[in-house]
C-alpha cells in the first residue's frame, strides 16, 4: 500500500505539472486569440496560481506571462493578489532593462567612437523599439554584440576605458588556443551594476552554420540617440540564429529541453514577420545545412504546439513529431527525466573535454564533485 500511495502521489504532481504547462504556454500564445473557456478556467478557485507563477519563474517567461495576459484582456481576471506578483516582476524587469539599454548606448557609443557599429543579437534587441509583441517583457540575460573579428580587440579596449572588466574566474578557466577559436571573447563585467557584455566574432559557435547564416546577414541601422548607432539583423537571421543557439550551441536539443523563452521568441518572431519575403521557407532552407533541416522543423513544431504560432505549409514535417513533443514533455515536467538527458549529455561531452578538464581539476579538486551535485540537483 505505501509503494502505491508514493506512486500515485508521484503520478499526481506530475499530472499537474503538465497541466500547469498546458496553461501556462495557452495563456502566452503568440495573437490575440484564446479558447472560449480559457476565462473561466483563469478565475477557476481550484488553480494553483502558487505552481503556475513558480514555474513562469523557472522558466524565465513570468513578466511576459503579465504582458500576455494583459494584452488578451484576461489581466484583471486573475485573482488580486496574482496580479500584484505578476505587475511587481514585470516592472522589475522594466528597470532591469532600462538599466541594460543605458549600458547598451553608453557601449556602443563608445564602439562607435572606434569606427565600430555593433550589431545586436539575441536579447539586446529586445532593448529596441518597434519589435514583436511582448519584446519589452522578454528577460534578457547579457548584451551579445557582433564586431568584426579584426576589431575584437580594440572593441574590448574600448570597453574596458569605461569600466568593463575581465573576471578572473572566466580567464582561468579558459585555455587560450580554445578562446582564439571561441566566437566570442571573455565576458566582460560591469563593476558595479549586474550587466555582462559577450562581444562575439561570429554570429554562430559551429563554423560551418556561421559561414551559412552570414552570408546572407542584412542589417539595418538603429539609433538610440544622436551618438549611438547599432546594427539590428533581418528577422530571418534572427529566426535562424534563436533556432541554432538554442538547439546546437546549448545542446538543448541533446539535453531534450524545452525552452519556453527561447521557443516562444521563436514563435512571437515568425508570427510578427510572416508577410515577410525572407522568412519564406526556400530562403530559411538554403542559410542551413541540410543536416539543421529536420532541427529548423522539430523547433518550429514546439512553436506550433506550445504557443500556436502558424506552421509553415513548405516547411517538411518530420517523421516522429509526436514521439519528440510527448518526449519534450516528460523531460519538462518530470525531473528525473531531465537528470537523465543532463547526465546523458554530459558524459558524451567528456572526451572531448579532457584536456579543460585537467586544468580545472589542477586549480579546483571540487571541480568534479561540484559538477555531479549540480546535475543530480537539476
Amino acid at each position: 500500500m505505501h509503494c502505491y500511495q508514493v506512486w500515485r502521489t508521484y503520478s499526481l504532481a506530475n499530472q499537474k505539472r503538465k497541466t500547469h504547462l498546458a496553461l501556462l504556454c495557452e495563456c502566452l500564445a503568440v495573437g490575440d486569440e484564446y479558447a472560449a473557456d480559457l476565462p473561466d478556467r483563469l478565475k477557476a478557485e481550484t488553480l494553483d496560481w502558487q505552481a503556475l507563477v513558480w514555474l513562469a519563474g523557472a522558466c524565465l517567461v513570468t513578466p511576459a506571462l503579465a504582458g500576455a495576459l494583459q494584452r488578451k484582456g484576461l489581466f484583471t481576471l486573475i485573482p488580486a493578489e496574482v496580479q500584484e506578483v505578476l505587475s511587481t516582476i514585470q516592472n522589475l524587469n522594466y528597470a532591469r532593462n532600462d538599466i541594460l539599454s543605458n549600458q547598451l548606448i553608453s557601449i556602443s557609443t563608445a564602439l562607435n567612437q572606434i569606427g565600430i557599429q555593433p550589431v545586436l543579437l539575441k536579447g539586446a534587441i529586445a532593448l529596441t523599439s518597434g519589435q514583436y509583441p511582448g519584446a519589452e517583457d522578454r528577460v534578457v540575460g547579457d548584451l551579445d554584440l557582433l564586431v568584426p573579428d579584426e576589431q575584437i580587440e580594440a572593441a574590448t579596449t574600448a570597453l574596458a576605458e569605461i569600466g568593463y572588466e575581465v573576471q578572473d574566474e572566466y580567464a582561468k578557466w579558459v585555455l587560450p588556443s580554445h578562446l582564439k577559436n571561441h566566437h566570442h571573447g571573455f565576458p566582460l563585467m560591469h563593476p558595479s551594476l549586474l550587466v555582462k557584455v559577450e562581444l562575439h566574432r561570429r554570429i554562430q559557435k559551429d563554423k560551418a552554420d556561421d559561414a551559412l547564416l552570414s552570408m546572407a546577414l542584412h542589417c539595418k541601422p538603429y539609433s538610440f540617440t544622436n551618438t549611438a548607432t547599432v546594427l539590428i539583423p533581418d528577422p530571418a537571421t534572427r529566426l535562424l540564429h534563436n533556432m541554432l543557439h538554442c538547439q546546437i550551441s546549448d545542446r538543448q536539443r541533446a539535453k531534450q529541453v524545452l525552452n519556453l523563452r527561447q521557443v516562444l521568441e521563436f514563435a512571437a518572431l515568425s508570427e510578427h514577420y510572416k508577410a515577410t519575403p525572407e522568412l519564406q521557407v526556400p530562403n530559411l532552407l538554403n542559410r542551413l545545412r541540410p543536416v539543421r533541416h529536420i532541427v529548423l522543423a522539430e523547433y518550429w513544431s514546439q512553436a506550433t504546439h506550445w504557443f500556436n504560432a502558424p506552421y509553415p505549409g513548405q516547411l517538411p514535417r518530420y517523421a516522429y513529431k509526436t514521439q519528440k513533443l510527448w518526449l519534450l514533455e516528460k523531460v519538462a515536467t518530470q525531473p528525473g527525466w531531465y537528470k537523465l538527458f543532463a547526465s546523458l549529455n554530459w558524459l558524451s561531452l567528456l572526451p572531448g573535454r579532457l584536456p579543460n578538464f585537467i586544468k580545472k581539476l589542477w586549480i579546483m579538486p571540487s571541480y568534479f564533485p561540484l559538477k555531479i551535485k549540480a546535475l543530480l540537483k537539476g
